[in-house]
C-alpha cells in the first residue's frame, strides 16, 4: 500500500515590488480648540461629560488645549467636539518614526511593503530590530542552513524525523524550501546584509519533517509538529499539504490545546490547486489555512480557495535565504504562510500572557478586507496587514 505523503507548496519566479503606508495609533488624549463664546460653566460641564481628567498641555500657535481622558479618547472627542463653545476636538494620535534597517536587499522585498512591515515595526516598539526577545517560532518543513549569514544564531533547537522517530540536533536542508520559509520569519535584521524576516527577534525551533524532494510522511509531520510544540514554539510554521489522517488530526489537536495559553498557533499553507481542494494540515479547525496573494495584493491563481481559507498574504515572487548562502525569489501558498506565522510571532510578543486562541482572533483581525467583503474563499478574513497589529 502506498503511504501518503505531505509535500511542501512552493515553485519558483522572480520580481519585486514596493508599496509603503503608515498608521498612527491612538493615545489616551485629545486635541480640544474652544470658540471664543461659551462659558466656562458650560465648557465644564462638557468635559466632565467627556470624561475629561486634566488639561495636560497645548498646541503653541493655535489656542488648542491638549486634555487627558479616562475613557476611548475616540468617543471622548467626538462628546467634545459636538458641545457649545468647542470649534474642534480630536484625539491626539501618536506619530512615530519609520526607522529602517540597513539591510541591504530590503527595497526588493515588495512582501513587506505590501503587508506594512516597516511602520508596523516602528509602531511596536522594534525599531531598534533587536536580533533576539521575541516568542519561539517552530518551522516543521525541509530544515533549515543555519550557517547561512542571516540565519546565524536563528535556530533554538534542531531535529529530524524519520518514520516518526526524532533524532535531535539534525536538520540540515537538502531542498532550499525550508530555508526560504526560514528566512521569510526569522531573517536578521539591520545586519548590512540580506533581507529581514517578518519576526526578526525570533527564535526558531526547526524540525525536518520533507526530505531533498520535497515530501515526508504523516508521521514524520505529526512527530515534528509535537516536538516543535514540546520545546516551547508558540507559533508552528506548516508550509506543507496533502491528505487528512487521524494521526494528523490528533497532532494539531495536542499542539493547539484547547487554545490556551500553553497552546501553539498553528499556520499552515491551504495548497497550489489552483481549485477549490482542501488541504491538510490547513483543513483542520484548529489551524490558520492561509492563502496567497500577488504583488497587486490580489489572489493568486494558483492558490486553493474555500472555506478553509483564514487569511492571505504574499506568495508571489517571494525573496528569501537559501541554503549555501544567497537569495531566492519562491511563489506559493508555502510562501505566504510564514509571513502570518511571523505575524503571530509579534502578536505573541504583544501579549505575552494571552491564549493561542486569543492571538488568533487577534491576527485574524490583523488584515484588511478584501473583495468580496466579508469572509470569502479567496482571502479568508483579509489580506495580512501589519499596520493593524495591536
Amino acid at each position: 500500500m502506498r503511504v501518503p505523503r505531505l509535500s511542501l507548496c512552493a515553485g519558483l519566479l522572480a520580481g519585486a515590488w514596493l508599496l509603503l503606508a503608515p498608521r498612527p495609533s491612538v493615545a489616551s488624549t485629545v486635541i480640544v480648540k474652544y470658540r471664543h463664546a461659551g462659558s466656562s460653566g458650560r465648557r465644564l460641564s462638557a468635559f466632565r461629560r467627556a470624561g475629561v481628567t486634566a488639561t495636560v498641555g497645548s498646541v503653541r500657535g493655535q489656542h488648542a488645549r491638549v486634555v487627558a481622558v479616562s475613557g476611548d479618547p475616540v468617543v471622548a472627542a467626538r462628546r467634545l467636539a459636538a458641545a457649545p463653545g468647542v470649534a474642534y476636538a480630536e484625539p491626539n494620535v501618536a506619530l512615530h518614526a519609520f526607522a529602517a534597517p540597513n539591510d541591504a536587499l530590503l527595497g526588493q522585498m515588495g512582501d513587506l511593503a505590501l503587508i506594512h512591515a516597516l511602520p508596523a515595526w516602528s509602531a511596536i516598539g522594534l525599531g531598534a530590530f533587536p536580533a533576539t526577545g521575541g516568542v519561539p517560532v517552530g518551522i516543521v518543513d525541509t530544515g533549515i542552513d543555519p550557517s547561512h549569514e542571516d540565519l546565524a544564531g536563528k535556530v533554538a533547537a534542531c531535529a529530524s524525523s524519520v518514520e516518526g522517530t526524532i533524532t535531535v540536533g539534525s536538520c540540515a536542508d537538502d531542498n532550499d524550501h525550508g530555508t526560504h520559509v526560514a528566512g521569510t520569519i526569522g531573517a536578521l535584521a539591520n545586519n548590512a546584509v540580506g533581507i529581514a524576516g517578518v519576526a526578526f527577534a525570533s527564535k526558531l525551533v526547526v524540525c525536518k519533517a520533507l526530505d531533498g524532494a520535497g515530501s515526508g510522511t504523516t508521521a514524520d509531520v505529526a512527530s515534528c509538529i509535537r516536538w516543535v510544540h514540546d520545546r516551547g514554539a508558540k507559533v508552528i510554521s506548516l508550509s506543507l499539504g496533502g491528505p487528512g489522517s487521524t494521526t494528523l488530526a490528533a497532532a494539531v489537536h495536542e499542539a493547539w490545546a484547547n487554545g490556551g495559553r500553553s497552546g501553539s498557533v498553528l499556520v499552515a499553507a491551504a495548497g497550489n490547486d489552483g481549485s477549490a481542494a482542501i488541504e491538510y494540515p490547513s483543513g483542520y479547525p484548529e489551524v490558520v489555512s492561509v492563502a496567497a496573494v500577488d504583488d497587486a495584493g490580489g489572489h493568486a491563481g494558483f492558490s486553493n480557495a474555500n472555506a478553509k481559507v483564514e487569511i492571505a498574504a504574499p506568495g508571489v515572487q517571494v525573496l528569501s535565504t537559501k541554503r549555501g548562502g544567497g537569495y531566492v525569489r519562491f511563489s506559493g501558498t508555502s510562501m505566504a504562510t510564514p509571513h502570518v506565522a511571523g505575524a503571530a510571532a509579534l502578536l505573541w510578543g504583544l501579549h505575552r500572557r494571552s491564549s493561542a486562541a486569543t492571538i488568533r482572533d487577534d491576527l485574524d483581525a490583523t488584515v484588511v478586507d478584501a473583495e468580496p467583503a466579508g469572509r470569502d474563499p479567496y482571502f479568508g478574513f483579509g489580506a495580512l496587514d501589519l499596520a493593524r497589529l495591536k
